[in-house]
C-alpha cells in the first residue's frame, strides 16, 4: 500500500515538474470555460489548423483541418484525404468538446484503465487572445494511457466572397 502511496505522489511531482517545464498548467474546468468564451467571441468563421496527435495508445499523426464558413471541409492526416469517424471534430470547436469529454474521464480514472487509487492529470495551455487551444496533455497514473494534442499552425483564411 505504500508503494503505490509513493509511486502516486511521485507521478503527481513529476507530472507537475514536467507541465511547468512545457509551460502547460493543470487544467481545471474554470481555465476550460475561460478560454472557451475567449474563442467564441472572436472566433473565425474560415481557417487552417495543422494538429499534431499522439499518445500511448493513439498512432501518431499529423492533422491538417480546413474550416470554411464554420464548417470542416478538408481533413488531411498525415497528408492524405481522411474521413474522420462519425462524432470526430478536428475544428477548434471540436478540440474544446474532446477536452470536455477527456475531462469527465478524467473523474473516473479507471474508465481510462488505471488502476484502483489512481489519477488521470491534465494540463493545457491556450492562446492568451484568442483562447484557442495550444497544447493539451493527458497522463494516467499506473498505466500507459497518455494523450498529446499540440497545435502546431493556425492560420485564418479569407472569407469566401470578400
Amino acid at each position: 500500500m505504500h508503494r503505490k502511496c509513493w509511486l502516486s505522489l511521485g507521478l503527481v511531482v513529476l507530472a507537475g515538474a514536467f507541465a511547468s517545464c512545457s509551460g502547460l498548467s493543470t487544467l481545471t474546468p474554470m481555465m476550460l470555460e475561460r478560454a472557451e468564451q475567449k474563442w467564441n467571441a472572436s472566433k473565425p468563421q474560415s481557417y487552417r489548423l495543422t494538429i499534431s496527435m499522439e499518445g500511448d495508445r493513439v498512432e501518431r499523426g499529423e492533422f491538417e483541418v480546413e474550416v470554411q464558413n464554420g464548417v470542416v471541409t478538408s481533413v488531411k492526416r498525415n497528408g492524405q484525404v481522411a474521413k474522420p469517424a462519425s462524432g470526430q471534430d478536428y475544428s477548434m470547436d471540436g478540440l474544446f468538446k474532446f477536452i470536455r469529454e477527456e475531462m469527465d474521464l478524467a473523474e473516473k480514472p479507471t474508465l481510462l484503465g488505471a488502476p484502483e487509487g489512481y489519477s488521470a492529470y491534465l494540463m493545457a495551455r491556450f492562446d492568451d487572445r484568442t483562447g484557442g487551444l495550444r497544447h493539451y496533455r493527458r497522463a494516467v497514473g499506473g498505466i500507459s494511457n497518455s494523450i498529446d494534442v499540440q497545435v502546431l499552425r493556425f492560420e485564418l483564411l479569407a472569407e469566401p466572397g470578400k
